[in-house]
């Protein structure tokens, strides 16, 4: 605990909360509004009447079921068209568009618009994602609020999010990936502020010791709605997971998490208190689970089974671990002529093809470890690889289209300069910024949803629910790169990890030359 000079023993520095509209610049409103404007303006450029594709097909299917009164359940999958898949896809999206549909109409374009409107809204909730965080990084005193490091660092953050090319060019599809990443910071948002960090503050010169011990007295009663920050990204997080079903897994360890940053927090001079930081854990865990535990439930009347969220993880699992998996660019698993030797073995019951897939993808693994092992690289790079397929795009230029135009060459590049930007700077940012908590929890994250696909299979679209993150750090470290320790071991992490990625774009690069040559 710091003592400021001319103090007495009874006027040493004491913590408090900071009020968040004491600091957070008004320039935020702004900035939201942009992002917004840049969203409609990348839907017109589009096409608002541009055709569904993919995976929106499905869910503009199940949306409009949930509308008309028929129950969730789809048909149009490409992989078993006309049978009728009940759990196929997470639900929450989809049952977010039937309500639209149910109140408003059936309308694509105001499916576009609720897409546009969440990615806005993810820009805030970013800003204030960092802003919590850095709070707990850097501290200021009241003097210096409008200059604070970390109010800096927010809006760099939010203005990273808000014009990053991936985002812009899929906030107005009918994906789930927008809803998903919206509800995952938010969870984090909540998290943050659950967390009871406290921003040290001279209060010999603030007024008076009793106004100090006032501000101490309210910062103890807020102490007491963390608990409501605690349920809420519990609950939060259960919806994201009822969105894409790959947070499921990281659930224990988030709890975990909790627990550790509230047990070693500094309450005076003492740690935070065991069973207050274990409860929150368990706390956590249980308004998540009352989340997830109505759709399990639906499952089960439908199948008579527990299946927990969907039905396509053993598929998907099976894609990327069978004998006909290609060693090579894994990510085409999902194209017609690839998967198909795959898909056939397996039998055509919903719940039992996903029991099936499951039991040979991990048949396999067990008997090809070398194999298995081997594959990673592969998938690692289509983990990180472009967000716009380098290859595909190639192929379809041999094809009459493609970058046969000049703003489809210019958007592509401006998304690969952007995406290797945000990706070296956050590179940097996570290896040098200071060994917090924060730094811990999304390190873990990272690794984790990393290594998910490393099982399976990656994508570049896979990588987006990481990329905030990395914008945070990104922006910390452009803000911060003259202040930071330039550690020999540091250094050297950064440019090894820099030279890898390096690598990944390298590879898509020159596959897609020769992709172009033919």
């Amino acid at each position: 605990m710091v003592v400021p000079c001319g103090t007495t023993k009874k006027q040493r520095t004491v913590t408090r909360h900071l009020k968040p509209d004491e600091m957070r610049p008004s320039s935020i409103f702004g900035l939201v509004l942009f992002a917004f404007v840049l969203r409609v303006l990348f839907l017109v450029l589009a096409d608002v009447r541009a055709p569904l594709t993919g995976d929106e097909l499905a869910y503009q299917q199940i949306a409009e079921n949930v509308a008309a009164g028929r129950g969730f359940w789809q048909d149009n999958n490409p992989f078993f068209p006309g049978q009728i898949l009940y759990a196929w896809q997470a639900p929450l999206y989809p049952l977010a568009l039937g309500a639209l549909y149910k109140i408003l109409g059936v309308n694509i374009f105001l499916a576009k618009i609720f897409g546009i409107l969440v990615s806005t809204a993810s820009v805030y909730v970013m800003y204030d994602l960092s802003f919590h965080v850095s709070r707990f990084t850097f501290h200021t005193s009241r003097s210096a609020l409008k200059n604070a490091p970390y109010a800096r660092v927010s809006l760099l953050t939010a203005f990273l999010i808000a014009i990053y090319p991936g985002f812009l060019t899929s906030a107005h599809l009918l994906l789930s990936e927008t809803l998903f990443i919206f509800l995952m910071l938010l969870a984090f948002d909540f998290v943050a502020r659950a967390v009871s960090f406290r921003v040290a503050t001279p209060f010999a010169a603030e007024k008076n010791l009793d106004s100090a011990n006032a501000e101490i007295s309210r910062s103890a009663r807020n102490d007491k709605h963390n608990w409501l920050w605690i349920f809420g990204a519990g609950a939060l997080w259960g919806m994201a997971t009822l969105t894409r079903g790959i947070t499921l897994y990281f659930t224990p360890l988030l709890a975990l998490w909790l627990v550790w940053a509230l047990w070693r927090e500094r309450e005076g001079d003492h740690k935070g208190s065991p069973l207050r930081a274990i409860g929150a854990g368990i706390f956590f865990c249980a308004a998540t689970a009352l989340v997830i535990a109505p759709w399990t439930a639906r499952n089960y009347f439908q199948f008579g089974q527990i299946v927990v969220l969907e039905t396509k993880g053993g598929v998907n699992l099976w894609l990327g671990n069978s004998p006909h998996t290609p060693n090579e660019f894994i990510r085409n698993v999902w194209k017609v002529g690839v998967r198909e030797p795959m898909l056939n073995v397996l039998p055509t019951d919903e719940l039992a093809r996903d029991r099936a897939a499951y039991a040979l993808a991990l048949d396999f693994i067990r008997a090809e470890p070398v194999t298995f092992f081997a594959r990673m690289p592969s998938k690692f790079a289509d983990f990180w690889g472009f967000e716009r397929n380098l290859i595909d795009n190639a192929e379809a230029t041999r094809r009459g289209g493609g970058w046969n135009s000049f703003s489809k060459i210019g958007a592509d590049l401006l998304a690969a300069v952007v995406y290797i930007v945000v990706m070296v700077c956050g590179v940097a940012g996570f290896v040098f910024a200071p060994f917090d908590r924060f730094k811990v929890l999304f390190g873990a994250f990272t690794l984790y949803f990393l290594l998910v696909h490393l099982v399976i299979f990656g994508d570049g679209r896979f990588h987006f629910p990481l990329i905030p993150f990395f914008g945070m750090y990104a922006a910390w470290f452009v803000l911060m790169r003259r202040s930071v320790s330039l550690l020999r071991a540091r250094v050297g992490l950064t440019l090894l990890l820099v030279l890898v990625l390096a690598g990944v774009w390298a590879r898509e690069v020159w596959a897609a030359l020769q992709a172009l040559r033919g």
